[in-house]
């Protein structure tokens, strides 16, 4: 009985996918990485992530950061980050631009207004991935 549990679980874990989140272009130490999951354009643009996650910055080197997530369900998915330099969990602003810095899955965004979605949403299947972020300051 004991070696079936112990095969059992053993293989529960080989079809854990881990989804890797390499981050870049940090600009300091201080604060907070907020992410937010969204998994639809409607919750993107309502701002209602249906995940959120916030990371400490004592491990970032050489302005950059990886973290590796487990558990997330396969489906599609668009993260947004913020530079929360002060931990107030909000995007702080000038008089226009916002004064911390802000990135997207797999995508650099240059332009003024927010992105689509679709610009940044991305496929997880039960595989291991990663993604590539890097952050941009106004």
């Amino acid at each position: 009985m004991k070696l079936f549990l112990l095969l059992f679980f053993t293989s529960c874990l080989a079809f854990v996918q881990t989804l890797k989140i390499n981050i870049s272009g940090i600009r300091n130490s201080s604060g907070t990485i907020r992410l937010a999951f969204y998994n639809t354009s409607e919750s993107f643009d309502k701002e209602k992530p249906m995940l959120i996650k916030i990371e400490p910055k004592t491990k970032v080197a050489t302005g950059a950061l990886s973290i590796s997530y487990t558990g997330l369900k396969p489906g599609v998915y668009g993260i947004a980050i913020l530079d929360d330099e002060n931990s107030n969990q909000k995007m702080d602003y000038g008089l226009i631009l916002p004064k911390e810095g802000f990135g997207f899955s797999d995508y650099y965004h240059t332009g003024m207004s927010r992105p689509k979605f679709e610009s940044f949403d991305f496929i997880f299947k039960n595989e291991n991935k990663t993604i590539e972020i890097k952050l941009r300051y106004l």
